[in-house]
């Protein structure tokens, strides 16, 4: 897009307009597309990778540099001068103010396109760079872990973990008795003591900005699903499990 905006020569009138318009289309397009690219990165697990940060904020200047690229060729198609009939008025010598037109609109095109083929190019300089280091970043973050251990757990912290892994869970304080308690997004109940050795671990995160009384969000943190990828199940306890569903205990109170 770049080379095709350096090297567009532009006949002012309908030639450049229709020009001008493939061209404004195309470039949106190219922001739409880093836009999408934005959102995908921005929702994965790369933004827990070292230097992910950098590479959201280079790819949203990219965004904005292929916006800017669509304002300055449609500057220039302002700058156009269209062929149409004006306001009623004194005889004029219409070749005369179309020429003056046309000599005052061809430096203020080139103006723009010159501008927008600048913003292209760092669009394109921020996405090889983006490229690079994107593959740099999760190269050495491998890396990294591969040479770094992953926490150990005990088979009930790999229950909870494993539990809380596939939708997170709430902490919150019940209002009568005051005792802590935690659940897991299908409502399970997860062991209070095995949470707090995993969240002091690291291994789960909890969103104190809200009270404990309206609940605290429970969620895996990379490094917990790091350890939950590479733990090693050993035997099963013989005494009763962490994460008792619902219905189980609905069913053990029953009997009672």
């Amino acid at each position: 897009m770049h080379s095709e905006i350096r090297s567009l020569t532009l006949t002012p009138g309908t030639d450049a307009r229709q020009q001008l318009t493939s061209k404004i289309v195309a470039t949106h397009e190219l922001a739409q597309r880093a836009m999408e690219r934005l959102a995908a990165l921005d929702g994965s697990q790369y933004t827990a990778v070292p230097g992910s940060l950098p590479a959201l904020e280079a790819l949203a200047s990219v965004v904005s540099a292929a916006g800017l690229a669509a304002s300055d060729l449609a500057c220039a198609m302002f700058a156009n001068p269209l062929e149409g009939a004006p306001f009623p008025g004194p005889p004029a010598d219409e070749a005369a103010v179309r020429k003056a037109r046309h000599a005052e609109a061809v430096p203020a095109m080139a103006e723009h396109l010159a501008d927008a083929a600048h913003q292209l190019d760092m669009a394109h300089v921020g996405c090889y760079y983006l490229a690079s280091g994107i593959t740099r970043d999760l190269k050495q973050h491998t890396e990294q872990n591969q040479a770094t251990p992953a926490p150990k757990l005990t088979t009930s912290q790999y229950a909870v973990l494993a539990r809380l892994s596939a939708g997170g869970g709430m902490l919150y304080e019940t209002s009568r008795s005051g005792v802590t308690k935690a659940v897991a997004e299908d409502q399970a109940t997860v062991n209070v003591a095995t949470l707090n050795a995993l969240i002091k671990r690291g291994l789960v995160a909890v969103d104190t900005t809200m009270s404990l009384q309206h609940g605290q969000r429970l969620d895996v943190t990379t490094e917990g699903h790091r350890a939950l990828a590479r733990h090693k199940p050993t035997a099963a306890p013989n005494r009763a499990a962490v994460v008792t569903p619902p219905s189980t205990k609905q069913a053990a109170g029953r009997t009672r």
